[in-house]
């Protein structure tokens, strides 16, 4: 993956399409990178949410938006063949009159815009209408061409995927959850192993219900790490395995952020496109059963599990689904 100095030729960066779901990741996320000098070129220079390069200054900011007319534009020429609704792409583009690099979207937003740019524009070889395409529609709502999907949707439709380029990875899902909101389907999702398999550019979807999110929806930028167990307190009897990984999204800011956060005092709203790390729980067939998003008090927040209707709930977010996809 060759890191992209989109300084040196911003009108690039709208336009691009790239090979996998990682070099899309981490170009989207580059300028960002840049300002929250997380990354960093020859020659270029960071001042607050500005960025100089050969002499010509840049605005560059992210802010973590649900829709609304700040989230939309006006659909890029390139992208046309692939996103049909004129006036509703992801805002994660470059405005040459401003000299501006900008995100004002979501986790999903983040998601789709990076999908859209993966392969070409030839929908039977674009990672995102391949993702629809794939989803079994008897068993998933999945939203149509040109909309912006949950992170609820990516989460459950990846269990559900018919053959084709996308695969489900591993993941665990609370199948009469989301049987409730899929009432006119038949939901046959089911758990796999093989987290420790997972690998970069792979696509982690987490799946709520009762919650003020629906879900989340990242990008791993390499494969799980292995953490001993003894970080961590009062885990359920059910975790075998931890790991840490690390990701590019758009989170929000507070108890949203992840460890070792790009974003953090960025010097604007602490949100939106960027890096951080997350811890994540196994059981002992390896699939996914847990995480932990960031620190908490100066520490970590406790564990959100896999929903149980067995067990009385800790956690402020009833997780429906932990799910991970690949695209090839």
């Amino acid at each position: 993956m060759a890191l992209i100095n989109f300084f040196a030729n911003p009108d690039s960066y709208t336009p691009g399409y790239y090979p996998t779901i990682l070099d899309a990741a981490a170009a989207i996320a580059s300028p960002f990178l840049v300002q929250q000098k997380k990354q960093t070129f020859p020659g270029v220079n960071v001042s607050g949410k500005q960025v100089a390069y050969n002499g010509t200054l840049f605005n560059v900011s992210t802010n973590y938006i649900n829709p609304s007319p700040d989230y939309y534009i006006h659909v890029p020429d390139a992208f046309s063949n692939v996103w049909p609704r004129v006036d509703y792409f992801p805002n994660a583009a470059y405005d040459p009159t401003t000299n501006t690099f900008i995100a004002n979207i979501d986790c999903v937003g983040y998601g789709s815009r990076v999908l859209i740019a993966t392969g070409n524009d030839n929908p039977t070889e674009n990672a995102f209408c391949l993702f629809q395409s794939q989803v079994n529609p008897d068993a998933a709502h999945f939203s149509a061409p040109g909309w912006v999907p949950t992170a609820f949707e990516f989460a459950v439709a990846l269990p559900v995927l018919r053959p084709g380029r996308w695969s489900y990875v591993c993941g665990s899902v609370y199948a009469p959850g989301i049987q409730k909101q899929e009432s006119d389907k038949i939901y046959n999702g089911v758990a796999k192993g093989g987290f420790s398999q997972a690998q970069a550019g792979d696509i982690v979807c987490m799946a709520y219900e009762d919650a003020e999110s629906n879900g989340h929806f990242m990008v791993l930028t390499e494969a799980p790490q292995p953490v001993s167990l003894s970080l961590f307190q009062n885990l359920d009897s059910k975790v075998t395995n931890a790991y840490r990984i690390s990701v590019y999204d758009s989170t929000a800011s507070g108890t949203s952020l992840h460890f070792n956060d790009s974003r953090s005092g960025d010097g604007d709203t602490d949100s939106g496109v960027g890096y951080g790390e997350l811890y994540f729980f196994t059981n002992s067939n390896d699939q996914p059963i847990g995480f932990i998003f960031g620190p908490w008090k100066g520490g970590m927040e406790a564990a959100h599990y896999l929903y149980d209707p067995s067990v009385v709930q800790t956690s402020n977010l009833e997780v429906m689904a932990i799910t991970l996809g690949r695209f090839q």
